[in-house]
């Protein structure tokens, strides 16, 4: 099932879509399956990220802005305007895959989906695709802590080996809005680098509007930058990496309790709906 909205953009701004998607899915009748949305736009975005406090929002728009800034310099000729906003529309990206639940859309319990608008105002156009697929789901839990760059690849292989799943893909999620996920290469000196340039990229500093703490303010946006979620195809029954990929885990605000959601996608199969829990 496939649903296209129209969105008015007054301004650069975010804008939420929950309502939109939420209804899709409910009217779909999937019980367990994919969500796929997409947005036929290069000045605009989609994010996953807390609504607990609107401030956060405007702040991981802030800095995104300050990194991207308007400016003379850019080779695309048609204007400074928009060649900024293409910059920061491909940060955030045109895509997400979501995972349904009995039902429901799987986030977190702050985690609300939004279009983020670089070049408005405009007519903006979302679709939202709801499809039933055959699915096992795992569940890797574990404690945080700050600054943790945590290679989780050995955990995701095991819950797609227990699905049994020879080919498909798997869909990979942290359901949290300061916390985020990645592919990396493998080595802690490597990690530690990649940590070291987000935090440079998004410092941890106490001029964030949201004021919680200020790493929960600065996670907010590094959750922004590095995502919440990967897709990985699956052949013999294993995710397809590179050969020094991993898949890691970056705590942008622990300690705190985590899990990473894995649902994994048996391509041509009616399959059964499993869950398998492992812990790190």
């Amino acid at each position: 099932m496939t649903r296209t909205f129209e969105l008015e953009t007054a301004k650069d701004g975010w804008y939420v879509i929950d309502e939109q998607v939420r209804r899709t899915v409910e009217e779909s009748g999937v019980k367990d399956g994919i969500c796929l949305l997409y947005l036929p736009h290069t000045t605009a975005g989609f994010a996953i990220t807390s609504s607990w406090d609107p401030k956060g929002i405007e702040d991981s728009i802030r800095d995104v802005k300050a990194k991207f800034p308007v400016r003379t310099s850019y080779a695309h000729p048609y204007s400074p305007f928009a060649s900024a906003a293409r910059a920061r529309a491909a940060l955030t990206g045109g895509s997400r895959t979501l995972i349904v639940r009995d039902g429901a859309l799987l986030l977190g319990h702050s985690q609300t989906l939004l279009l983020y608008e670089f070049d408005g105002p405009q007519l903006r156009s979302f679709t939202v695709t709801v499809l039933p697929r055959a699915l096992w789901f795992g569940t890797a839990a574990f404690e945080s802590r700050f600054g943790e760059m945590r290679d989780v690849t050995g955990e995701v292989a095991e819950i797609v080996r227990q699905s049994g799943v020879r080919e498909g893909f798997c869909h990979v999620t942290v359901v949290a809005a300061t916390a985020g996920l990645m592919l990396c290469a493998a080595g802690e000196e490597v990690q530690a680098d990649v940590w070291e340039d987000v935090e440079r990229l998004i410092p941890t500093r106490a001029d964030f509007h949201h004021r919680e703490t200020a790493s929960d303010a600065a996670g907010h946006s590094k959750t922004f930058v590095a995502g919440t979620q990967l897709d990985l195809p699956v052949a013999d029954g294993a995710p397809v990496l590179g050969r020094d990929q991993r898949i890691v885990y970056a705590e942008f605000d622990g300690p705190r309790p985590r899990d990473i959601r894995v649902a994994v996608y048996a391509d041509g199969e009616e399959g059964r709906t499993e869950d398998v829990k492992t812990g790190v």
